[in-house]
């Protein structure tokens, strides 16, 4: 799809349209910001270390199809609520109110540890379940986001069923790295399909994918702490191998969120495929779970009430 994807955005113009990348300091993020520089949008690129952002920022205005174009970056800890909500401030601030696309790539394959933020709030959800939904939710319910958000990171499952007073897994917190590696990535999966459904009934104006990229070859995971040897035989052999063949570099990659963001030929696929899709925007089946529209108002709530307190 990728392929495909990148000869239909060739000449894909989005000048004047604002493009907000959480999670684009680096990986994926950085290439989808890139991208969108190249076909003339503003953006506004999200990450907690300033001078990967600065980076990306610099690499972006190179490619940028117009020098009047606004390219810019946020600086925000996404993992503590109060930094997401200080972020969708900025955003809010810098892109004078007008968000056409959110593109979400921030957090990364679970590391099998249970820590806790500052915040009391375990880590890996807070960084890839929590702040996504709220950054939406903000940006949504503020007037700010107009047209599509797309969040990269596998959908579909097959659960039934979900503690949403173990909403963080603290109950299996000592299972062991692999174990609870295993229950995170479920978690993450359907807690995101859920309250993905959720977002798209409570506004309708705005079109919410979620996609999974695949195998994309990236080097974040040696930040993540994932134990050794996954960490090791994904991120030089596994991913490697697999760009070369049926999987992407992070450049090839960026114009499928893209794509799905801002082309009008997205329609077909929406019409044929939906919003839930695979690496090849093919639809992906979601759990029974999250089909329920009783559990879609339950995890809307439950996430929708982090923002209490922080």
């Amino acid at each position: 799809m990728s392929t495909q994807a990148r000869k239909a955005n060739t000449d894909i113009d989005v000048t004047d349209k604002t493009a907000v990348i959480a999670g684009g300091s680096q990986g994926i993020g950085a290439g989808v910001a890139i991208r969108f520089a190249q076909a003339g949008a503003n953006i506004i690129v999200i990450g907690r270390s300033q001078e990967r952002l600065e980076k990306v920022v610099s690499e972006a205005r190179k490619v940028a199809k117009s020098a009047s174009q606004q390219i810019d970056y946020v600086s925000a800890d996404l993992s503590l609520v109060s930094g997401t909500k200080t972020a969708a401030k900025e955003i809010e601030a810098k892109s004078n109110s007008r968000v056409d696309y959110l593109i979400q790539t921030q957090g990364g394959m679970p590391n099998g540890l249970h820590k806790i933020t500052a915040e009391g709030i375990e880590s890996h959800f807070a960084v890839q379940v929590l702040n996504r939904f709220l950054l939406n939710y903000i940006l949504a319910s503020s007037g700010v986001l107009k047209d599509t958000s797309v969040s990269v990171m596998a959908p579909g499952g097959t659960q039934t069923e979900l503690n949403l007073e173990d909403i963080e897994l603290t109950s299996s917190k000592d299972d062991g790295r692999y174990s609870l590696m295993g229950k995170q990535i479920s978690r993450d999966s359907v807690v995101t399909d859920t309250h993905t459904k959720a977002l798209q009934s409570k506004f309708p104006q705005i079109k919410f994918f979620h996609i999974s990229p695949g195998l994309v070859q990236t080097d974040v995971m040696i930040n993540q702490g994932v134990p050794f040897p996954v960490r090791e035989i994904l991120t030089y052999v596994v991913f490697p191998i697999a760009s070369r063949t049926f999987g992407n570099t992070i450049s090839s990659y960026a114009d499928v969120p893209i794509f799905l963001a801002a082309n009008g030929r997205r329609e077909s696929v929406i019409e044929k495929e939906g919003y839930f899709l695979d690496n090849k925007n093919k639809k992906v089946s979601l759990s029974p779970y999250a089909m329920d529209e009783k559990n879609q108002q339950a995890i809307f709530e439950k996430l929708k009430g982090y923002l209490e307190g922080h």
